[in-house]
């Protein structure tokens, strides 16, 4: 039963992460760019991806299939390689929306530059092209070995 818990839980948090990268793409659209938001929600981005690795490692160490099926599963190390990459790709936006945030609250009126709100959609489409292949390694991860 807390393999299945474990397991719908990192199902919704994976779900509630792309859909808050998807937002703040939205929202990278919108004229005048919502900082404050894009801020608050850029920090629910994190905890959200705090708390997908924090439930997949329970499923890990507690889940049914325990360490021994994913120490030696390759698509396993292939999935937390490309977590890890979206991770490091999600610092450019993350220290974006913090700048313009500072920027701000010195002058209310601030609107950040065009072609940095190019850059940030840009490293959010690259988040969310790598889900591509995590998904993949994921159903892989699952059946293995063929």
């Amino acid at each position: 039963m807390l393999d299945l818990i474990l397991a719908v839980l990192h199902h919704i948090l994976v779900f509630g992460l792309v859909a808050m990268v998807a937002a703040e793409r939205v929202l990278l659209r919108a004229t005048p760019t919502p900082v404050d938001r894009l801020a608050r929600l850029d920090a629910g981005v994190g905890g959200a991806a705090m708390l997908v690795l924090v439930v997949g490692v329970c499923r890990v160490i507690w889940g049914g299939k325990g360490w021994m099926f994913y120490e030696t599963n390759p698509f396993f190390w292939a999935k937390i390689l490309t977590f890890g990459l979206i991770a490091a790709a999600s610092i450019i936006p993350t220290v974006r929306f913090m700048a313009w945030r500072r920027a701000r609250k010195i002058d209310p009126a601030f609107q950040p530059d065009p072609a940095d709100l190019v850059k940030v959609r840009r490293v959010l489409t690259l988040e969310v092209l790598l889900l591509l292949p995590l998904l993949a390694f994921a159903a892989a991860m699952s059946k293995w070995p063929f």
